[in-house]
């Protein structure tokens, strides 16, 4: 079948963060937009992010913030100049969210949920006319260029005077996340970088022994570092390697040496204590003493 519209608009796949921040700004300027999800709801990985208190942003210097981005290109540079981590948390706060830093520098609501940030940001978009097609899996093009859709109720065709495309990663497949256009761009000729893991875990094939004993363990205020990169932060243990946020800090770099071989992470488990100071306290032994009590308490 064949959906015909009486006027133009600009077609969003996508119904995550990227593709409701632009539904925002472009039904502000006073375009018809209407969003497509596969889905049968908007924000779902959003939501889950929400779960650990939904850290929109950092506090940091704008010039500070943007190196970790490493060797990122210029548009998503600028882009993020353009909408920097003040204007997010100006934004937030329109909405009726506000923000706090926490002790780490990283930015939260204040509410630590995603919820009430998510339906607020859908009762705006309501107001600005964006409409919302659910349970439509993008498949392509037609040879007159309509965009094909897959629904409950059979193909459609949508004719739009331009498409946005916002279709995330592929880090949560439940979620709608699984990487399924790629495969949609790449049979229509469109060059595309391979999908790479990225703010990620690392694997480390631990012991049977050291795994059953840490399993769920926090390394708390530790250096972690790989090559020249380095994160201060927590992490955990656990069955499989290390998660966290220093590692997701360090992502990229993990990423890199993995690319050119073996790599090694260094830990240190207690950056603010010197080399010499840690051996004095690893020498004063007690009586009777055995090495992991001396351990646990120096």
């Amino acid at each position: 079948m064949s959906e015909q519209r009486a006027s133009p608009v600009v077609a969003i796949i996508g119904a995550g963060p990227a593709g409701l921040i632009a539904a925002e700004r472009l039904a502000s300027a006073g375009l018809a937009v209407t969003v497509y999800d596969r889905m049968p709801s908007p924000g779902r990985k959003f939501l889950l992010a929400g779960r650990g208190g939904l850290n929109l942003t950092h506090s940091e210097p704008l010039p500070t913030f943007l190196c970790r981005y490493g060797t990122a290109p210029a548009p998503l540079t600028e882009a993020i100049a353009a909408f920097g981590p003040d204007a997010l948390r100006d934004w937030a706060a329109s909405l009726g969210e506000p923000t706090f830093t926490g002790t780490s520098g990283r930015v939260f609501p204040k509410s630590f949920k995603a919820t009430p940030l998510l339906r607020a940001w859908l009762r705006r978009l309501d107001s600005l006319g964006v409409r919302f097609a659910f349970r439509h899996r993008w498949t392509g093009w037609t040879a007159d260029g309509a965009l094909q859709f897959a629904t409950p109720s059979g193909d459609v065709e949508i004719g739009a005077d331009a498409t946005l495309l916002a279709l995330g990663g592929a880090s949560w497949p439940r979620l709608g996340s699984d990487g399924g256009w790629t495969a949609v761009l790449s049979a229509a000729d469109v060059a595309l970088t391979p999908l790479a893991a990225s703010n990620c875990g690392v694997g480390i094939a631990w012991s049977d022994g050291f795994r059953s004993r840490c399993h769920g363990l926090p390394l708390k205020a530790c250096r972690f570092a790989i090559g020249e990169a380095e994160a201060r932060s927590e992490a955990t243990i656990t069955r499989h390697g290390l998660e966290g946020g220093a590692l997701y800090a360090l992502s990229g770099a993990v990423r890199a040496a993995l690319a050119a071989g073996p790599a090694t992470l260094a830990i240190d488990l207690k950056p603010d204590v010197t080399q010499a100071a840690l051996a004095n306290r690893l020498a004063a032994t007690r009586k009777g003493e055995t090495l992991s009590n001396r351990l646990r308490k120096a």
